[in-house]
């Protein structure tokens, strides 16, 4: 395979991942606004609301919303921790989706921009991870993701150096 073809497919396969994490993007505002809106849901009058929605008297996630205000408390906490976490989200897809932009739009992957945005990723990453599983994966997930960033940022080296030469 020649060099225009590698870089070709490059792009290709960078603008395919560019849809796909705008489309995860998108999903976690629509997952954050879902979040947010049903904060106030909580506290509307609940034995109104139960029949409404699950079309029954003795549903006991609505019996515990009614009678129980630390119960409601807890859930307000839980839903402002998810909406934070999906707009965090967002915005780590936002950056990927980025980098595959970039990648797709310019002559060389190797470019400042980049750098940077693999750094913010390799963060991301690492916070979500330590969420997710304990601090192992998490540090070592970050650490080999800002490994790329630091090869991505000699690459932009060789390949100024290369611009120069031509």
């Amino acid at each position: 395979m020649n060099k225009d073809t590698k870089l070709a497919n490059l792009q290709k396969t960078s603008k395919v991942f560019a849809v796909i994490a705008k489309i995860i993007e998108v999903v976690n505002y629509v997952g954050a606004a879902i979040c947010a809106a049903a904060i106030p849901v909580l506290f509307i009058n609940q034995d109104k609301l139960k029949y409404f929605i699950s079309g029954q008297e003795d549903d006991q996630f609505f019996q515990m919303l009614s009678e129980n205000m630390e119960f409601r408390s807890a859930m307000t906490v839980f839903l402002v921790f998810l909406i934070v976490l999906t707009l965090a989200s967002a915005y780590l897809f936002r950056k990927i989706g980025t980098l595959f932009r970039n990648i797709n739009e310019d002559y060389s992957p190797f470019i400042p921009e980049n750098v940077k945005l693999i750094k913010i990723i390799a963060v991301f990453v690492a916070v979500f991870m330590l969420l997710e599983t304990s601090i192992v994966p998490a540090v070592m997930s970050g650490l080999m993701i800002w490994a790329v960033a630091l090869l991505f940022d000699y690459g932009c080296e060789l390949q100024t150096e290369s611009d120069e030469i031509l």
